[in-house]
């Protein structure tokens, strides 16, 4: 018993030494505290994260903050709980807040079009609906919008916001309001602009004096300066640091922070909108922010989505009895640092994780540092595998079955064709696999997937399947994960319109005419030497891309919908996107305009 006391504490001396640099935020078990260290000193170790900081929020402080690894690998800076990050799209939840603080005010009204505050805009809408484009449906994602302009997204020296909303007026909306959740920077880019316009003043200006300042967060910003630049972490991809590029919609991305400066801000939803003296928003926009806004679109998958928050229910464990409650925050992404915060309202807890690599999306759930400290100090576990059986119901109710001859045609998911010729068995390719789908019995919509690489190397598909279904005489194909019960609508029928002459005669190679927003320090969203091919595969246009860097080259399937509109194929986030062919013969694409190569 001795021994194993002894080497207790010499593990605990060792993780203080190492892995943890705020004294101040230490208020949890050395026992806890072991457990933690332990457990995200090895996870950096396994997924091969140089660094990353967290914080853990209880009964209304900060009970943990500590740091693992570096934040400079070369330099053997340690990473602690002071290291800046960018934190990415948990940038949407401050422009969130800063909206409802505006409307708070009487600046604005988040039921009123965008349009009333950026006249500008002029965007065109290719359906059946008002061509409005309302505050509260971007908030959460199902105003239609795009979801994203290529060209200038990240670069070392990003167009502004009225060369986005001139681009955005040669396009088209991707839906009517309200048909599905498509996450969409672009929507939150303008969002800024409008925060910028009514408050008179720039939005990392607006975000300092009205959050940052209030919150006591002193470590955060989104442009940087001299102030913040010796603890802002590296950023590693694929072992080597990069310079990552800025993000031309600052108000979707661009906010950097720290893990006490985050958990101050989880304090704040913890505590409906007020941090110590400072009452940032009203407990009822709080809890706007926080409830579930898309429960009512035309297709909805079971997902919720507030304003600038996701949420889930998971299950809360003690012992026999299970409670549900809801994990609510919002994760942030960019090339190397990956992010995320939560809390669960019922039990006044919530988290921070930030990395600073490629890899950490392996290794940033807060729901994972919750379980382990709740595992610790209360004997509660945490089961983020919770299915809504009822909701799930009431979501396929509204589905209809399809006759299998119904089922003939062809499925544009964008990057590739489902093409159905006979039902009972459908064969396709996907890059290099061949894909199979078999139905599950006679009188299924089901269908199982089977997929051999290269045409002769088998490879099983667990846990998937598809399915086909109708609403309102349209057929959609869903992707159903059998696992967990979730069901999306990824594709619908493909309209048998004929490719014209006019996109017949704009077959061919293309170069692009005008200036490219680029990152030469970033090797990974290099657009130098851009290219673009457009031509006919499987009876469909097809629109191929290829630059200096790799991740620039892609494949989308066509859709026609005019002689001069044709739009990505597919549901969803990064689909319906217009491609047009100009007064000048030119090719418009996500920003870029491409001339045809004689």
């Amino acid at each position: 018993m001795k021994a194993n006391k002894l080497l207790f504490l010499i593990l605990s001396i060792f993780i203080k030494t190492f892995y943890t640099y705020s004294q101040s935020n230490i208020k949890i078990s050395d026992r806890c505290r072991h457990v933690i260290d332990s457990s995200y000193s090895a996870l950096i170790k396994k997924n091969k994260v140089v660094g990353a900081s967290i914080a853990i929020i209880d009964k209304g402080e900060i009970v943990y903050t500590a740091g693992y690894g570096f934040s400079d690998k070369k330099r053997r800076v340690l990473a602690n709980d002071k290291t800046i990050y960018r934190i990415g799209s948990c940038t949407k939840s401050f422009t969130s807040l800063s909206i409802l603080q505006l409307q708070e005010k009487k600046l604005l009204n988040i039921t009123h079009s965008v349009k009333e505050y950026l006249p500008d805009l002029h965007i065109k809408s290719r359906f059946s609906d008002n061509n409005e484009l309302y505050i509260n449906e971007m908030l959460s994602h199902v105003s239609g919008l795009p979801c994203d302009i290529t060209n200038g997204f990240f670069c070392d020296a990003p167009p502004n916001i009225h060369w986005e909303i001139l681009e955005l007026n040669k396009q088209t909306t991707i839906s009517p309001r309200r048909y599905k959740h498509a996450y969409s920077n672009v929507a939150y880019g303008l969002l800024g602009e409008v925060i910028a316009k009514q408050s008179n003043t720039k939005y990392p200006l607006y975000l300092e004096k009205n959050i940052f300042e209030p919150l006591n967060m002193t470590s955060s910003f989104v442009e940087m300066d001299d102030r913040w630049a010796g603890d802002f972490s590296k950023a590693y991809v694929d072992n080597k640091v990069i310079n990552e590029p800025l993000i031309r919609d600052q108000a979707a991305g661009l906010i950097h922070s720290n893990a006490i400066d985050m958990a101050n801000y989880v304090l704040m939803y913890l505590n409906k909108g007020k941090f110590n003296q400072h009452q940032l928003l009203t407990e009822e926009s709080i809890n706007n922010m926080c409830k579930n806004h898309i429960e009512d679109i035309y297709l909805y998958n079971g997902e919720n989505w507030g304003y600038g928050l996701y949420s889930k229910k998971i299950y809360c464990k003690e012992n026999k009895d299970s409670t549900l409650v809801n994990l609510i925050g919002h994760g942030g992404d960019t090339y190397a640092f990956h992010a995320d915060f939560g809390f669960i309202p019922e039990l006044n807890i919530g988290a921070v994780v930030l990395t600073n690599t490629d890899n950490g999306t392996r290794m940033n759930s807060v729901s994972k540092l919750l379980n382990i400290y709740l595992k610790e100090t209360s004997n509660k576990k945490l089961n983020v595998n919770f299915v809504d059986e009822k909701l799930i119901a009431q979501l396929t109710a509204k589905d209809q079955a399809c006759a299998k001859e119904e089922r003939k045609g062809n499925f544009n998911l964008g990057q590739f064709i489902i093409p159905v010729k006979e039902p009972h068995k459908i064969k396709f390719k996907q890059g290099p696999a061949t894909i199979v789908l078999k139905p599950l019995s006679a009188d299924t919509n089901n269908y199982k997937i089977k997929a051999n690489l290269f045409g002769f190397i088998p490879f099983k598909v667990k846990g998937q399947e598809l399915k086909f279904v109708k609403r309102d005489q349209v057929l959609f194909i869903k992707g159903l994960s059998t696992k967990d019960k979730e069901e999306d609508y990824i594709a619908v029928k493909s309209p048998s319109k004929e490719i014209g002459n006019t996109w017949k005669n704009a077959l061919g190679n293309y170069i692009v005419e005008n200036h490219i927003y680029t990152c030469t320090k970033c090797p990974y969203m290099n657009t130098e030497g851009l290219k673009m091919k457009l031509k006919v595969s499987n009876g469909f246009l097809v629109l191929k891309t290829k630059a200096k860097s790799s991740d620039m080259n892609s494949s989308s399937y066509l859709d026609v919908v005019s002689d001069s509109i044709s739009v990505t194929g597919g549901i969803g986030r990064g689909t319906g996107e217009t491609v047009s062919i100009l007064k000048n013969g030119n090719i418009y694409y996500s920003g870029f305009e491409f001339k045809k190569v004689k």
